[in-house]
C-alpha cells in the first residue's frame, strides 16, 4: 500500500482547520484564517510521526496533549488560562464529535478499513461522508448540545452583560431565555429585552422622558423623537407577540457594543443584536433585568 505525504498532509489540515474553524465559531473566539491554517498545517505533519518507527516516542499521550495545547496556542493565542482550557475542552469535544460522526456515516453506509503500523485507515473514503459527517458534527454540537444544556438548567442560566453605546456603560444581569425568540422585524437581528431603569442612565433625556411618562406610546410621539434623536441613537420599533397581548410594540436600540461578561471570559458579540426596551420589570425578584436569546451565545 503506497501513502502520498502531501495527501495525507492535506487531507489531516482540511480535516484540522474545520474543527478549529467549528471551534472557533462556537467560543466565538476572535483570530486570523492564518493562525487557524498555521495550526491545522503544524497537527496535519504531526500525523507523519507514525511512519517513522524512530520517532515512535512521538505517539505517546503526554506528546499528543503537547501537539493540542500547541495547536490550541498557534491557532487562537488565549490570553488568560480559563480561555485556553475553554478552546482545549471545545476542541477535543468537536474532534471527538466529528470523528465519531463520520466513521459511524461510512462504517453503517460501506465501510472499508486498513491497518498499518497498528493504526487504522480508511480506504476509498469518498468527499461526501467528509462532508456528511460535518454537517452532522456542526448539528450535534452547537443545537443539540446547547439545547441539552438550557433546557437542564436554564432556571440558574444567568450572565452578565455590558451594553456600551456613546461611551456610556449598562452592566445587567440577564436570563437566557429559551422562549425569547424575538428579531427585529426588518433585519433580522436577533432582540435583547431589557428593563428600561437598567439602562437608563444610556438614553437621551427625551427618550428617557418617553419611558417615565408613557405606558403605552404613541406612534406620533415616538417617530418624532425617533428623528430628534437620530444624532445620539438609532432607534427602531419592535412589534411582538405574547401570552394576552394580540399585539405590542418594543422600542428598541442598536449599541455601540454588547459583551458577554461571566467568571470565565469576556467576550465580544460579533453578532449585531437590537436591545429592546422593556418599562416593566422581568423578574419578581430582580434577580435578573434583562432577557437573553439563546441564540446568542451558541
Amino acid at each position: 500500500m503506497y501513502i502520498y505525504a502531501e495527501y495525507l498532509i492535506l487531507e489531516n489540515a482540511i480535516i484540522n482547520y474545520i474543527i478549529l474553524y467549528v471551534t472557533k465559531k462556537i467560543t466565538r473566539t476572535e483570530t486570523s484564517k492564518f493562525r487557524l491554517i498555521m495550526a491545522a498545517f503544524i497537527g496535519a505533519i504531526y500525523t507523519l510521526v507514525v511512519f517513522f518507527p524512530s520517532l515512535k516516542f512521538m505517539v505517546k499521550f503526554t506528546v499528543k496533549i503537547s501537539m493540542s495545547v500547541l495547536i490550541i496556542i498557534v491557532a487562537f493565542n488565549p490570553e488568560k488560562f480559563s480561555d485556553f482550557i475553554r478552546l482545549l475542552s471545545m476542541f477535543y469535544v468537536t474532534a471527538f464529535v466529528f470523528a465519531g460522526a463520520t466513521f459511524a456515516l461510512f462504517y453503517v453506509i460501506n465501510g472499508k478499513f486498513s491497518v498499518y503500523n497498528g493504526v487504522f485507515y480508511i480506504t476509498d473514503f469518498p468527499v461526501k461522508f467528509l462532508i456528511l459527517g460535518v454537517c452532522t458534527s456542526f448539528i450535534l454540537i452547537k443545537y443539540v448540545f446547547s439545547y441539552l444544556q438550557i433546557k437542564l438548567g436554564k432556571k440558574d442560566i444567568l450572565t452578565n452583560i455590558i451594553i456600551n453605546l456613546n461611551n456610556k456603560k449598562a452592566n445587567i444581569v440577564a436570563l437566557v431565555d429559551t422562549g425569547n425568540s424575538l428579531k427585529e422585524p426588518i433585519s433580522q437581528r436577533p432582540v435583547i429585552i431589557v428593563e428600561f431603569f437598567a439602562i437608563k442612565d444610556l438614553l437621551p433625556e427625551k427618550v428617557q422622558r418617553l419611558f417615565m411618562n408613557n405606558d403605552d406610546f404613541d406612534l406620533d410621539i415616538v417617530t418624532d423623537i425617533m428623528l430628534e434623536s437620530i444624532d445620539e441613537i438609532n432607534l427602531r420599533v419592535i412589534p411582538f407577540k405574547a401570552i394576552g397581548t394580540e399585539s405590542g410594540m418594543l422600542l428598541g436600540f442598536s449599541p455601540d457594543e454588547i459583551l458577554i461578561v461571566d467568571e470565565f471570559v469576556e467576550k465580544k458579540i460579533e453578532e449585531e443584536i437590537v436591545v429592546g426596551i422593556y418599562n416593566n420589570k422581568l423578574s419578581n425578584d430582580n434577580k435578573y433585568k434583562g432577557l437573553l436569546n439563546p441564540e446568542i451565545l451558541y
